[in-house]
């Protein structure tokens, strides 16, 4: 139920990207206890396929201008738009989910 979970995982418009980041960690990490294992570029294009609309301009320029997927790239363009926007005010540590 999870790994459905984890397609099917949207974003809500105004859901903090901090908040939406853990709660895509925490399924990740369920999935992990169970065995099912899933790769970082995949990972990486959950996360994006996960965003409102409003963050079409971002995904749209990470998909046209790469060959493949780092996770912890994706989130740090995530966070540091929300830096941009002063949604939060500095980042401590990307913690990129664990293979």
């Amino acid at each position: 139920m999870y790994l459905k979970k984890l397609y099917v995982l949207r974003m809500k418009e105004g859901t903090a990207v901090l908040e939406h980041l853990d709660f895509s960690k925490k399924i990740i990490s369920k999935l992990l206890v169970v065995d099912v294992k899933i790769d970082e570029e995949d990972k990486a294009l959950i996360l994006l396929s996960s965003l409102p609309e409003t963050y079409d301009h971002i995904v749209t320029t990470m998909l046209y201008n790469k060959e493949t997927f780092i996770l912890k790239e994706v989130m740090t363009t995530l966070l540091s738009n929300e830096i941009r926007k002063g949604q939060i005010k500095r980042i401590e540590k990307v913690q990129v989910w664990s293979s």
